[in-house]
């Protein structure tokens, strides 16, 4: 069978490179690109991808990464295509004023960049951890970590200046609290958005309580995720047991049902991860969420030889469907899809549209939300917003 070619559309080389990896022949960008993240490359139409490098599955990839010139290329051995690379940021060779290196901090994926203050996850303390986890939290010996409000500010401040990212990105593990750990981020939400001028997004797992998400939005957080990952119930409690043994697979749909009525139009998303259910099932994730007004986020899996979780990588023919129907969905359900775009480490909606209608045209309000004029209207809008509708609801509670 000939082998099919995907360098022509960025959108569906993005899904292959993320899929198949890449070989790199140049020793500079192999230095210093393919740490644990891969290396983030620029491809036509500013498509933004992280490929993997450095997993056992990349060595037998197609791909190959090769300098020409003063630029890059990367061929399939049949056709090439010429990309840039995408720098690593100046902040990452600072430190704080404590002597804590800003790298790690925060890290940057395109658009936003995220930051964990604690890499605690109680998951792993009680052995009922995602069995597809790669390691974000798993850092042993790094429980008693905490980054302090001011080291973060800084790690902020770094960012910002440096204009490396425009959406701040919180993270927490799971922790045993009706709050689903929104406490433990507030100070740091209220000091982001005290001294910036920027979009803050929240990752976390579902409070025990609708109004702990109410609380959240309050705080200034812009964007909210809960990421169900899996959406098929049973797989759901075989790979996450501790997800779903202490906060359940109902809990999820029903947390994510309240945000999306919280939060603006295309704020509240999920993840369900590619590869580790079937892709019918993925697609039904896919219309339950966007039926309730929620982004599906469909990062690959990678699999790697320190995750517990091992399976081969799936074939881009097969998910291409997947991603289609995503695009679809979203369109049908009139969900805004300017929120969730140029990220490296996953394929974006507004990156879809060119595998459903080819290669992309910029429109003029996909523009307007990259300029500065468009960022700080989001910015303002976003503000009004949430003084309106806490009034609003302070006005419901009396």
């Amino acid at each position: 069978m000939k082998k099919k070619n995907y360098l022509h559309n960025p959108a569906t080389l993005k899904i292959d490179l993320m899929l198949r990896g890449t070989r790199i022949d140049d020793p500079v960008v192999k230095a210093w690109a393919c740490g644990s993240s891969g290396v983030d490359i620029m491809l036509p139409e500013k498509t933004l991808v992280n490929i993997p490098c450095s997993e056992e599955f990349t060595r037998n990839s197609p791909y190959l990464i090769k300098k020409k010139g003063s630029g890059y290329l990367i061929t399939d051995g049949a056709s090439e295509v010429e990309v840039s690379l995408v720098e690593r940021p100046a902040f990452y060779n600072r430190r704080t004023a404590s002597g804590v290196p800003l790298s790690s901090i925060a890290v940057v994926h395109g658009s936003y960049t995220v930051i964990t203050p604690s890499q605690r996850c109680d998951f792993f303390n009680r052995s009922i951890e995602c069995k597809y986890c790669a390691g974000n939290f798993n850092v042993t010996g790094r429980d008693g970590v905490v980054y302090s409000v001011e080291e973060v500010l800084e790690a902020v401040e770094a960012v910002l200046k440096e204009k490396a990212s425009e959406i701040i990105y919180f993270s927490i593990g799971f922790s045993d609290s009706d709050d689903g750990g929104i406490e433990f981020l507030k100070p740091y939400i209220l000091a982001v958005k005290k001294n910036f001028n920027c979009l803050v997004a929240v990752e976390a797992l579902p409070p025990k309580k609708n109004r702990w998400i109410d609380e959240t939005y309050a705080l200034g957080a812009d964007s909210v995720l809960y990421n169900l990952e899996i959406f098929d119930k049973e797989l759901f409690e075989i790979i996450c047991p501790g997800r779903a043994t202490l906060i359940g697979h109902k809990r999820y749909l029903e947390a994510l049902e309240h945000a999306a009525k919280v939060f603006p139009s295309g704020t509240v998303a999920s993840h369900l991860i590619v590869g580790l259910e079937p892709p019918g099932s993925t697609c039904m994730g896919i219309d339950y969420l966007t039926g309730i007004g929620v982004v599906p986020i469909l990062p690959i899996y990678r699999p790697s030889a320190n995750r517990a979780l091992r399976i081969e990588p799936l074939d881009t023919e097969i998910i291409l469907p997947v991603y289609k129907h995503l695009y679809k969905s979203i369109k049908k359900n009139r969900i805004n899809v300017n929120w969730v775009r140029d990220i490296s480490m996953v394929t974006t909606p507004v990156e879809l549209k060119a595998i459903v209608n080819g290669p992309r045209q910029r429109s003029i309000v996909d523009g307007f939300y990259k300029s500065r004029l468009g960022k700080k209207t989001a910015w303002g809008l976003a503000t009004l917003r949430r003084k309106l509708r806490v009034i609003d609801r302070e006005d419901d509670s009396e």
